[in-house]
């Protein structure tokens, strides 16, 4: 199976040209199975903004869609979503036959008062597509490894961001850890450049392998789509070989 991470800067809470930008980059990208994206990749994380980037939701969810169904690929990334008086950060996973399904963020960013402004999720999503099972995450959850605890048999972990540069280290180290622990590939995309609040991002988007090896990874503060392939009967093998998720910890996740 072949993915593409797109690593990009973002146009501050302008949705229209960012979908613009976003329609490029994707129309370059031959071959992928899967193509993901940033976190709120057509707006940049705003909280403030909310308001006027959730009326564009719609027009998210059907770029999407048609992304999806041109690159017949299975498309990722997060975006506004307001329903019920509630604001989500909504991650969406558009197939190329048309359906989406969502996971809203779980860890909402304290430090940066994420809680006073979106809902929390309460809900993991894990997928089958294509004979891969996938488990989407958001940003922040990187850093809860419970959340993130592979006890669905998952292959693949995805987490969309915008992770500062101010904390690139922990990103890069949290990736490999998520896929060593969980036995699994870990796809990990952030953004680069400057946000609206004068926030710097690195990037350091990667595919990391069940071992903790980096496959491939985005150079540092560049807009670039980088590709690989990730070997499923390899991860199985590997699963066979050395059982460390036949010892894990059995536990269940109460709110």
């Amino acid at each position: 199976m072949n993915v593409a991470i797109v690593q990009a800067h973002l146009e501050w809470e302008n949705v229209p040209v960012n979908l613009k930008l976003f329609n490029k980059r994707i129309a370059a990208i031959e071959g992928a199975n899967i193509i993901v994206l940033p976190e709120m990749f057509a707006s940049g994380f705003t909280m403030k903004g909310k308001e006027r980037v959730a009326p564009f939701y719609e027009a998210v969810y059907q770029c999407m869609q048609e992304w999806a169904r041109e690159k017949d690929a299975l498309i990722m990334g997060s975006t506004v979503y307001f329903e019920d008086e509630h604001y989500y950060n909504r991650l969406l996973v558009a197939f190329p036959d048309g359906k989406i399904l969502h996971y809203d963020k779980k860890h909402l960013f304290t430090m940066g008062e994420e809680k006073e402004h979106f809902t929390a999720g309460n809900e993991l999503l894990v997928f089958d597509y294509q004979g891969v099972r996938i488990a989407p995450f958001i940003c922040y959850d990187l850093r809860f490894p419970v959340w993130s605890r592979n006890t669905c048999g998952y292959d693949l972990a995805v987490y969309v961001a915008n992770w500062p540069e101010a904390r690139r280290q922990p990103w890069q180290i949290l990736l490999m850890a998520r896929a060593i622990e969980n036995q699994c590939y870990v796809i990990g995309v952030n953004r680069v450049g400057e946000d609206g609040v004068g926030l710097n991002y690195s990037g350091d988007s990667a595919v990391i392998s069940p071992k903790g090896d980096v496959l491939v990874a985005c150079e540092p503060f560049a807009d670039e789509v980088k590709q690989v392939d990730i070997d499923l009967k390899a991860l199985r093998e590997f699963r066979v070989k050395f059982p460390v998720l036949e010892d894990r910890d059995e536990f269940t996740i109460e709110d």
